[in-house]
């Protein structure tokens, strides 16, 4: 019997708790796209395949996104693409929490993601990793 929990988890990298500074960048005209300008974020955890932000705007459904992310660990910052693949309210007033699913990210990038994996401590999410990556001999567990 499978429990609820890991039916419904659809990721297929594993995450782990990171808070960092972050920034979006809207990179299309969508309806209900906030004002044109980098926006201020917070990250929450990371993954090789996205990101979980909490924010003061609520961004459109597959919006794409320049994400800017910045942290003592990263002092170079790492850049990538993604659009929004959920969103939900927080328990705070006027705040949401978005996970963005990364589309472009390139090699720089996805190393430095990877190495913030390894270092960084806290136990990853329970998340199972669904395909072979070659360039770090990840398989699934």
């Amino acid at each position: 019997m499978t429990s609820e929990k890991i039916a419904d988890e659809r990721r297929s990298c594993d995450r782990v708790a990171w808070e960092c500074h972050a920034r979006l960048l809207p990179l299309s005209l969508e309806p209900r796209t906030p004002r044109l300008g980098m926006h201020d974020v917070t990250g929450r955890d990371i993954g090789e395949g996205g990101l979980r932000v909490c924010s003061d705007r609520l961004f459109a459904l597959r919006s794409r996104l320049l994400v800017e992310m910045e942290s003592p660990e990263l002092p170079e910052g790492i850049q990538a693409v993604g659009s929004v693949a959920w969103i939900s309210p927080t328990s705070e007033d006027d705040q949401w929490c978005l996970g963005i699913e990364f589309s472009d990210v390139g090699a720089l990038a996805l190393t430095s993601i990877r190495t913030l994996m390894t270092c960084e401590q806290g136990a990853p999410h329970p998340s199972r990793i669904d395909r072979h990556d070659s360039d770090s001999g990840l398989r699934a567990t």
